[in-house]
Parts: structure tokens; sequence; C-alpha cells
């Protein structure tokens, strides 16, 4: 497994696989991403050395879980549909956490197992049923 960091000269590879469920979420809304960078002011400083834990799943959850999307504030003012999504997708039982993908419009959330993710799927798509979803799993 890899990890990307906010610094382009780092890549950290995992040496423990923990199959993630996850839940994508698109809202057939198209993000603007020059817009979206050009209204945010804020962005985290990249951390020179990072590190990782993740010899068990649940502190690798935690390290994600931990982590800030720079984005995802400006975008949920932009866009309030996505702010919406995302604490749906978080308030689903199983949900360890939801967040916005890159500059969206994609939100996601990681699930403790396959059915809870599915059943959060039936749900959402029953509220929203123009959106595209479907869950997958990390490799």
């Amino acid at each position: 497994n890899t990890y990307f960091t906010g610094n382009k000269r780092e890549i950290i590879r995992f040496k423990n696989t923990f199959n993630l469920k996850v839940l994508i979420v698109y809202p057939n809304l198209i993000c603007s991403t020059k817009k979206i960078y050009k209204k945010n002011k804020r962005f985290t400083q990249s951390r020179s050395k990072i590190n990782f834990d993740t010899s068990s799943k649940k502190k690798l959850i935690k390290l994600l879980k931990n982590e800030k999307n720079d984005l995802e504030e400006i975008v949920v003012k932009t866009y309030p549909i996505i702010g919406k999504i995302i604490h749906l997708i978080a308030s689903q039982k199983g949900c360890y956490f939801a967040r916005l993908t890159g500059s969206g419009s994609a939100c996601i959330g990681i699930f403790s197992n396959t059915k809870r993710a599915n059943n959060a799927k039936i749900l959402i798509k029953q509220k929203f049923p123009k959106f595209w979803l479907t869950v997958s799993k990390t490799i």
C-alpha cells in the first residue's frame, strides 16, 4: 500500500494491507479546481517528517481521521450540498470518518465492513437517487 504525502518527494509504502471499505458518493456536480484553489487562503504546512504507525488497522484509521483536506471548507461554502453529503455519510452506522476527495466533488466514507457501507449506500441512494454511488475497498 502506498500513501502520498503533501511532500512531492515522499511516498510511504505500508507493509500491512488493511482492506478498508470505502463508500464513494459523486453528486454529479463538477467543482472547478481552479475556482476552489483561488478561493482558498489557508494551506496546512507540509510536515518535514511524518511518523506513520500503521501497525494496526485501528492506528491507521486514527491517523487518517486526524488528517485534513484544506479545500473541504471552501468547497462546502461554495457547494453546501457537499457538506450535507459528508455529514450524511459520517452519520451512518459503521462509518469511521467521511470527507471530500481532493477539490471535490466526490465524497468518501471509510466503513468498518462491507455490509455497513452497502447499507449506507442504499440509504443515501434513496435520499439522492440521481447521485452515483459505489462501495469499494483499498488494495
